[in-house]
């Protein structure tokens, strides 16, 4: 995977990151670590031509295209629920704080337990 973003997407990420300054290291490498992936796939993904567009990040692409994407991949329920918070919290200040995004694209969204087997 390239590991170089572009620069607006970069720079949406540097001032999230100082907005995020206040909360736990654990959460805080966490989510900047989930955003930067969804990033870099979002510009690696067909059609979008190598761009970053915050607009582009819509329910259908969270929850049609990258979260099945992830449990196709084998990702964990609970990394799911995680990508999850970390894009609400994102969209939350890409809508509040620099107005770009009309709706949060994963309110609504579930990720469903895992269905428990009967014990044997």
């Amino acid at each position: 995977m390239d590991t170089r973003l572009l620069s607006e997407a970069e720079a949406l990420l540097v001032e999230y990151e100082e907005f995020l300054r206040g909360k736990m290291h654990s959460t805080f490498d966490a989510y900047i670590r989930v955003l930067r992936q969804l990033l870099l796939w979002i510009v690696e993904w067909p059609g979008y031509g190598g761009d970053f567009y915050p607009e582009e990040l819509t329910k259908t692409a969270m929850e049609i295209i990258y979260l099945a994407y992830l449990e196709q991949s084998g990702s964990s329920i609970a990394h799911r629920a995680r990508v999850k918070s970390a894009v609400s919290g994102f969209a939350r200040w890409l809508i509040e704080e620099k107005g770009i995004l009309p709706r949060n694209p994963t309110r609504g969204l579930n990720i469903l337990p895992q269905a428990l087997l009967a014990p044997r």
